[in-house]
């Protein structure tokens, strides 16, 4: 796997090549603090790869760089995941619970929201994708999944972060820049990317 130096050296290649870095806005990067008490608040340990991606840039406030989702800056990590907490209080668990069904099943739990869900992406809808630290019984704690306020199925992304984000390289290198939005042409326009369903099947 490359450096998070190389990949982001990589993504910025790519977009610049596409004429669109600059509508990416991308962040500066987060201070070790911030991500020390970002861990501390989510009560989880995030994957080194992420921190070190952070560190370098702390998400971005253009248009959305991760299969058309805008990657959250560690304020809006947080931000986002506390407002899931007050759904989950109001007792949406309980009262989605029969709509709720997992790809594949077993190995994303088909629950509404889950405290050790973090989002790391947002779509402007309420959907995310992001890391599972509770997963199901045949799932990997630490997997990328799919989930959110229009995700009745909750979707294995990736096996890891890392997976995830080698497969978010290959899909920006193969996209065009297309009237504000990044465009892979292997997309099919279902949820999720194409590249991201050959381990959900």
């Amino acid at each position: 796997m490359q450096s998070a130096n190389e990949i982001w050296v990589s993504i910025k290649a790519s977009l610049f090549e596409k004429n669109c870095l600059d509508e990416m806005q991308l962040r500066p990067g987060a201070s070790e603090s911030e991500l020390i008490g970002l861990e501390t608040k989510l009560g989880v340990v995030l994957p080194d790869l992420l921190k070190q991606m952070l560190m370098i840039h702390d998400g971005q406030d253009g248009f959305g760089l991760l299969f058309g989702n805008q990657m959250l800056s560690t304020a809006e990590i947080l931000r986002q995941w506390q407002g899931w907490r007050e759904i989950e209080a109001d007792g949406m668990n309980e009262d989605c619970a029969e709509f709720m069904e997992a790809s594949p099943p077993g190995v994303v739990k088909p629950m509404y929201t889950n405290a050790r869900w973090i989002p790391l992406t947002h779509d402007g809808g309420g959907n995310h994708m992001g890391l599972d630290f509770d997963p199901d019984a045949g799932g990997a704690e630490g997997q990328m999944i799919a989930f959110g306020t229009d995700e009745d199925t909750k979707y294995l992304l990736a096996r890891t972060f890392d997976d995830f984000v080698a497969k978010a390289l290959e899909w920006i290198q193969q996209s065009r820049w297309n009237d504000g939005d990044l465009q892979s042409m292997a997309d099919d326009g279902f949820a999720p990317p194409a590249i991201l369903r050959s381990i959900s099947g």
